[in-house]
């Protein structure tokens, strides 16, 4: 639907970064290693368009939860 994608596209950075992880949380990702393998595998990147890492996600995390 046409709407959907109107919706996605309106979502955030840190929207799509929080469905991301929910999702591959519940299909069994433990770590930090599965996660970030997990969001490369579904195009999910640093807001720069950079791929993830285990010390970057690591780094975000943090930086997120600050700023809550």
């Amino acid at each position: 639907m046409a709407n959907d994608n109107a919706v996605a596209s309106d979502k955030t950075y840190e929207d799509r970064l929080g469905d991301a992880l929910e999702h591959l949380l519940a299909n069994g990702a433990d770590d930090l290693a599965a996660l970030s393998a997990g969001l490369n595998a579904q195009g999910i990147t640093l807001p720069d368009g950079r791929a993830w890492t285990v010390e970057n996600l690591q780094a975000e995390l943090h930086r997120l939860a600050e700023s809550a």
